[in-house]
Formats: C-alpha cells, sequence, structure tokens
C-alpha cells in the first residue's frame, strides 16, 4: 500500500511539473526566435527588406513644446506646454539612395531652411535670419534608415553621434531590442528584434556645467502606406521631457522627383528670393 500511495504522489508531481514546462516549451522558442543574436552585417541584411518605397514626397507637421514647462492635466498628468509660435512644416522628396531634398517652411509658407543632397553633393541654405535649423532637427532620421545599402544607415546613424556598429541584446522599458552603439555609451539606436524597425535613437548633450541632458527620439504608430511601414508619429525627448512631436501628414509615392527644378532651388541664392518660391509636383 505504501508503494502504491508512493507512486500516486510521485504520478502527481510528475503531472504537475508537465503542466508548468508544457507552456515553457511552446513559448520559449518563438522568444528566442526572435532575439536570435546578430552582428552589424546579419543586422543590415534584415533591415535591407524594410525599405519599400523607390520615390516618395513627404509632408511633415512639426510641433514644439517647452520641455521644462509643464502644465497639470486630468488626474494629475503633465502636459508638455505646446510653443504653436514655433511650429512649423516640411516638405520632403526622396529617390532611395540618391536624393533628399528638405524644405522647412513657417505656417505662412516661407521658406526657413532648405537642405539639398544628390549623392555625394550636399547643399544646406539657413535662409530665415533669425531662426537656426541645424542638421540633427530638420534630418527624417527614420528615413534615413530606408535603404538598400549598410554604408548609408551607417551615416544615418553617425548623423545621431553613433560611431560604433556593435549589435547586442538589451532590455529597456520592459522590453527586450537590438542596441546598436558601444555598451555604456549614451549614443545608441533601438532595433525591434521582432519586426526589425527602428524604435528608437539616444543620444546626449553636453552642458556647460559639466552635466548631460539624455536625448531620445522615438518612431511610433507604425501604418503602411504604399508597401511601406513608416511611423506616424516622431517624438524628441529631453530628460523625458516631450520637445518636439513630427507628425505625418501626407506620402505620395512619385513617378518621378522634380530633380532640374529642386537642384536650381538649391543652387540658387534662395535667401534674396520672394517666399512664393514653388516647385510643381504634380508633373
Amino acid at each position: 500500500m505504501k508503494n502504491l500511495e508512493s507512486f500516486h504522489i510521485k504520478n502527481k508531481f510528475l503531472i504537475i511539473l508537465v503542466l508548468i514546462l508544457i507552456p515553457l516549451l511552446v513559448f520559449l522558442p518563438k522568444t528566442g526566435s526572435a532575439f536570435f543574436p546578430l552582428n552589424w552585417s546579419d543586422l543590415n541584411f534584415q533591415m535591407r527588406y524594410q525599405a519599400q518605397w523607390y520615390r516618395v514626397r513627404l509632408e511633415n507637421r512639426i510641433e514644439i513644446f517647452d520641455p521644462f514647462a509643464n502644465k497639470m492635466g486630468e488626474v494629475g498628468k503633465k502636459n508638455p506646454t505646446l510653443m504653436s509660435e514655433r511650429d512649423y512644416v516640411q516638405i520632403i522628396n526622396w529617390k532611395r539612395d540618391q536624393i533628399m531634398v528638405i524644405e522647412t517652411r513657417n505656417d505662412e509658407g516661407e521658406l526657413m531652411h532648405l537642405y539639398y543632397e544628390n549623392r555625394d553633393q550636399t547643399i544646406q541654405k539657413q535662409i530665415d535670419p533669425i531662426r537656426f535649423f541645424n542638421l540633427n532637427e530638420i534630418m527624417p532620421h527614420y528615413l534615413r534608415f530606408l535603404t538598400k545599402k549598410s554604408e548609408h544607415r551607417e551615416q544615418a546613424l553617425r548623423e545621431f553621434n553613433i560611431e560604433d556598429f556593435l549589435v547586442s541584446q538589451t532590455w529597456h522599458e520592459n522590453q527586450i531590442y537590438y542596441r546598436i552603439g558601444i555598451q555604456g555609451s549614451d549614443h545608441y539606436a533601438l532595433i525591434d528584434p521582432k519586426t526589425f524597425f527602428l524604435q528608437s535613437l539616444h543620444s546626449s548633450i553636453q552642458r556647460a556645467n559639466g552635466s548631460k541632458w539624455k536625448l531620445e527620439v522615438k518612431f511610433s504608430k507604425f501604418k503602411k502606406y504604399n508597401r511601406q511601414e513608416y511611423p506616424q508619429i516622431t517624438e524628441y525627448f529631453l530628460d523625458g521631457n516631450l520637445f518636439k512631436r513630427v507628425r505625418l501628414i501626407k506620402a505620395k509615392i512619385l513617378s518621378r522627383l522634380p530633380i532640374k527644378e529642386l537642384k536650381e532651388m538649391a543652387m540658387t541664392r534662395v535667401e534674396t528670393l520672394p517666399a512664393t518660391w514653388t516647385v510643381d509636383y504634380a508633373r
């Protein structure tokens, strides 16, 4: 009898153990395959398939916030203070791995800054005499990653002060990501291991007193536009406080770019021209 009771006890224990292990055996392989370790070459190979657009025209609406002046909202939640007088729009003409032209305009349509890139030729024009735009401020970082060439993706990372392309795995906000950048550095990028979408860019800004501000750019609300997954929202945070939001308003596939007109706009001393300069994008 004792042996029989002992057998039943062992049997129950084995059943409980199997019930515990089965869910683990079902779910662990999925997680393991999603987070398979990759090097920079492997990760580039996966990310190159994210580039579906070839020619596109994007229109963005940019909202600016005061990162250190928050208003108390519902249930004690802090809402960033919108500085609507500093909002602006962007028109981006892009041809994969070849051309990118960024027109930065105010709400009246006046051209404030122009960036022209055609292969190895790059021109920047600061037009507004008061408001200055630097490269990181106007650059569509996610668009930079939609490339078939690893050197262009590396250029996009360097523009965000990410100089080393070491790939590792890291936890961030209760999720695991591929991390591009030196371990322990303030400058790195996070990639979703399941979709291989760029999720965020991280850097820091040195202050006069020797301390640093943490800079983070988050990409969210991905939507498919003509077979291309692209974030509808890009948000910039300084020490966790929102200071800039980019909303994608329109994405239009083009059969051709108005390259000649765009180059003329870049090459001419546009700061002496009236603000009614337009390019016929419909042709």
